[in-house]
C-alpha cells in the first residue's frame, strides 16, 4: 500500500503538465470540412471517431480522433456537447503528455463549472482512485466553443499510475453495472451490463463473475472474509461515503452505474474507481426535492436490493462499522472551512473563461449566484440546482442530525499545538493503518528507541500499513510547535 501511494504522489506522472498546474489550457480542433458540427453529432450513434488535427497549448498533433460522448449531457439543446479525443486512434504512437485519451465535459447541470473537479479532488485527498480534472478553452475551426473540464481517462495509463500495473481486466459499470447475480456464471448473462475496456482478445470475464458471485452468494458468516479477499473494500467505502455526502446519486448508490472496477494484478483484488461525478452536489434528483436530498440518511441506497454490494455490506456488522468509520473520517473534512477556500480560489481562476463562453448553458448571473445559493434553471421540468457553499453547510448539518438519529458518533482525536502566535487544533483519525489530518501538516514517525521511520512534508494523510505491529510515536509539526501521539499499530 505505501509503495503504491509513493508511486502515485512522489514522482512525476504522465499528464502532470495538464492536471497538476493551475492553468486554463487551450485546445484548437481543426476539422477538414466546414460542416463539421453535423458530422460530429452523428458520432453519437455511429461511435466512430472523426479524423481531425489539434493544437493543445503549443503542441500540434495531426491525425487525431474525436467523437461526442455522454447520455443526458448530450441531449441538451446547446451545441456545446461533451467529447472524447483519442490521440492514437489513427496513429498508434501518438500521445499528449503521455496520455492517449482525454475527456472534455460540458458542465451539464453545473453553472459553477466546479462540481466534478471538487468532488474528484476530494476523493483523491483520501488516496482513493479518481480521475484528475483540469480546465480548457476549446476552439473548433478557430471558433471559440467554450470552457470545458478536461477529465482524465480511465485506461491502462491511469491503472499503471495508481496501481503500478495495467494488465488486469478493467470494466466499466455501464450501462447497468448493478453487480447483481444473474443466476449462473454464464458470461453472456453479464456482457450487456458492463463494458470490458481492455483485454478484448482474451475476453475473459471470469474474475468479474467471481466477484459478483462472492457479493451475492457468500454465506453471511464468511461474507467479510470472502469479499476482503477479492475487493479492496477500504477504498470502496471511502468513495461510497463521498458519494453519499455529496448526494452524487448518478452513481452506484443511486442509479446503479457510473464507476470503473480494475482487477489489480499486484494485490489480486478489484479496485473501485470513481467516475462521472458531474452531477454531484445533489444535481441528479431521482424525483426528490432539494430538502429530501439534503435529508438523505448516511446509509441511503436507492432500491437497496438492486445494490447488493452496499446492501450486503450494511447487513454485516464489521463492514457496517468500516463504512461508518470511513464516513466519519471523511465527514471530518466536509466543512465550509475546508471547501470555501477551494471554491474561492477556483472562482476568479475560471471566471473570465466562463464569461467568454459563447455556448454555455447558463447566464453569467447563474454562475455568480450558484457559488453560494440555489438557482432555478428553466427547461423541461425545470431544475433546482444547489449552490455549492450552502449545500455543504446544509448537508453537513443534516448529516450531524442523521448521525444522532442513528445513535452514532464520529469521534476524532485532537492535538493542541501552542506557539507564540496562535493556538491550533489539528484533528486526526487513525483508520485502517492510515492517519488522516484535518489540514496539510508536516509529520514524522519514530519507533520507541527514537529511530526516525518516516518524515513527510505538507501531507493530509500518512499510511503505515507496511510497518510491523508495534508502538510508535507520531510527531506533528506546525510552525514552531510540535506535539506527539503515542499509539500501537495492530
Amino acid at each position: 500500500m505505501i509503495v503504491l501511494m509513493i508511486f502515485h504522489k512522489g514522482f512525476a506522472a504522465n499528464g502532470d503538465s495538464i492536471f497538476n498546474i493551475k492553468k486554463i489550457h487551450s485546445l484548437y480542433i481543426t476539422f477538414p470540412y466546414p460542416g463539421f458540427y453535423d458530422s460530429l453529432i452523428k458520432t453519437n450513434t455511429t461511435d466512430l471517431y472523426l479524423q481531425v488535427n489539434i493544437k493543445f497549448n503549443d503542441k500540434i498533433i495531426d491525425t487525431v480522433g474525436i467523437k461526442v460522448k455522454g447520455n443526458s449531457s448530450f441531449n441538451t439543446p446547446s451545441q456545446k456537447k461533451s467529447f472524447k479525443v483519442d490521440l492514437n486512434n489513427f496513429i498508434s504512437t501518438q500521445d499528449l503528455h503521455g496520455l492517449k485519451k482525454l475527456n472534455f465535459n460540458n458542465s451539464f447541470k453545473d453553472p459553477t463549472f466546479m462540481r466534478e473537479k471538487i468532488t474528484n479532488d476530494f476523493i483523491r485527498k483520501f488516496n482513493a482512485p479518481a480521475p484528475r480534472v483540469a480546465y480548457c478553452n476549446v476552439y473548433m475551426n478557430n471558433q471559440l466553443w467554450g470552457l470545458y473540464t478536461i477529465v482524465e481517462n480511465i485506461d491502462a495509463e491511469f491503472c499503471k499510475r495508481w496501481f503500478n500495473n495495467k494488465n488486469g481486466n478493467l470494466f466499466q459499470g455501464d450501462p447497468k453495472g448493478s453487480l447483481q447475480w444473474r443466476g449462473s456464471a454464464n458470461q453472456s448473462l453479464y456482457t450487456g451490463d458492463y463494458d470490458l475496456e481492455n483485454n478484448n482478445t482474451a475476453n475473459n470475464w471470469s474474475d468479474l463473475i467471481i466477484l459478483i458471485n462472492t457479493i451475492n452468494n457468500s454465506p453471511s458468516n464468511n461474507f467479510k472474509q470472502n469479499l476482503d479477499t477479492i475487493l479492496h473494500t477500504g477504498n470502496f467505502v471511502k468513495q461510497w461515503a463521498v458519494l453519499n455526502l455529496f448526494a452524487s446519486f448518478d452513481s452506484y448508490i443511486g442509479s446503479g452505474h457510473n464507476y470503473f472496477i480494475y482487477h489489480d494484478t499486484i494485490l489480486r483484488k478489484f479496485q473501485w474507481i470513481a467516475w462521472d461525478n458531474n452531477e454531484s452536489f445533489g444535481s441528479f434528483k431521482f424525483s426528490l426535492t432539494n430538502p429530501q436530498i439534503l435529508a438523505t440518511d448516511i446509509f441511503y441506497l436507492n432500491m437497496p436490493a438492486s445494490k447488493p454490494l452496499c446492501d450486503k455490506m450494511l447487513k454485516d456488522s464489521l463492514f457496517k462499522k468500516m463504512y461508518i468509520d470511513s464516513f466519519c473520517m471523511i465527514f471530518n473534512s466536509f466543512t465550509n472551512e475546508y471547501f470555501n477556500p477551494i471554491i474561492d480560489s477556483l472562482y476568479p481562476f475560471i471566471k473570465p473563461s466562463v464569461y467568454n463562453d459563447p455556448k454555455k448553458m447558463y447566464t453569467n448571473n447563474d454562475f455568480e449566484t450558484n457559488i453560494t445559493s440555489d438557482i432555478f434553471l428553466p427547461g423541461p421540468g425545470g431544475l433546482n440546482v444547489f449552490g455549492l457553499k450552502n449545500f455543504i453547510r446544509d448537508r453537513s448539518a443534516v448529516v450531524k442530525t442523521s448521525l444522532t438519529t442513528n445513535k452514532l458518533s464520529c469521534l476524532f482525536y485532537s492535538d493542541l499545538i501552542k506557539n507564540d502566535i496562535e493556538t491550533t487544533f489539528i484533528r486526526y483519525i487513525l483508520h485502517n493503518n492510515e492517519f488522516f489530518f484535518s489540514e496539510n501538516i508536516d509529520v514524522s514517525l519514530f519507533d520507541l528507541i527514537g529511530r526516525k521511520i518516516i518524515s513527510r512534508k505538507a501531507v493530509s494523510n500518512l499510511n503505515i500499513d507496511q510497518y510491523p505491529n508495534a508502538t510508535y510515536i507520531l510527531m506533528i509539526h506546525q510552525k514552531d510547535a510540535t506535539s506527539q501521539v503515542k499509539f500501537f499499530k495492530e
